[in-house]
């Protein structure tokens, strides 16, 4: 009988990450919690958006009652562009998760950052890097949530590891649309994975080696 696979990072050994917000280590990236995400072109998939959304909502609500760093990366395109159309309700992030100009801040480290990016990668010609460091030398750990999970979420990990954090990802607190067939792959047009289905892989890769997968319930 065969023994089940191990996973990249278990074979050069590192251990899984824990987020714990009282150690004051980590900062909350939520990664284009917008509108096109929920109602345009690119909505994601039932029954994913109907449990992310919610949870990303949950964590920023904790990182703020622990006082402990938040950015709202959002994603940005030209005047008329047909996916997160500037000047519409589909280029602005989720009401419920509006950014909070933080009152009697207790540390350097109370605050929400507004990231604007045009890459998949949030760190890619933007200012995250500025705002990790804003948040303090401890917070080595970043906690990815948001969409989608095979482009930008997945690449912002990739990018986080090679610059050295400690990168976790919310699995339950991400997600991705259906998508097309290759055409010419099965013979069959049509659906080439659910949302449901890509998230898995997503997490699947980035668990292997790029991050620690947890749900929302693990991060307090």
């Amino acid at each position: 009988m065969s023994l089940p696979p191990k996973s990249f990072r278990a074979h050069v050994g590192i251990s899984p990450s824990t987020v714990s917000l009282a150690a004051r280590d980590s900062i909350l990236v939520i990664i284009d919690a917008q509108n096109e995400y929920a109602s345009g072109l690119l909505a994601v998939s039932q029954p994913n958006i109907a449990y992310s959304r919610p949870n990303i909502l949950t964590l920023l609500q904790r990182y703020r009652a622990a006082h402990a760093p938040v950015a709202h990366v959002v994603h940005i395109t030209p005047p008329g562009a047909p996916l997160f159309t500037p000047d519409t309700p589909l280029a602005e992030e989720f009401s419920e998760l509006a950014p909070l100009e933080r009152a009697s801040p207790q540390s350097s480290g109370d605050f929400e950052a507004v990231v604007q990016k045009r890459f998949p990668g949030s760190f890619a010609e933007t200012d995250l890097q500025d705002v990790i460091t804003r948040a303090g030398p401890e917070v080595r750990k970043v906690v990815l949530v948001g969409y989608m999970a095979h482009v930008c979420v997945s690449t912002t990990a990739r990018e986080a590891h090679q610059r050295g954090y400690d990168v976790v990802v919310v699995g339950d607190a991400i997600g991705d649309r259906d998508i097309p067939e290759v055409p010419g792959r099965s013979g069959t047009p049509g659906l080439g994975a659910t949302g449901e289905e890509v998230t898995k892989m997503v997490i699947l890769e980035l668990a292997d080696i790029f991050a620690t997968v947890l749900k929302t319930e693990d991060v307090q």
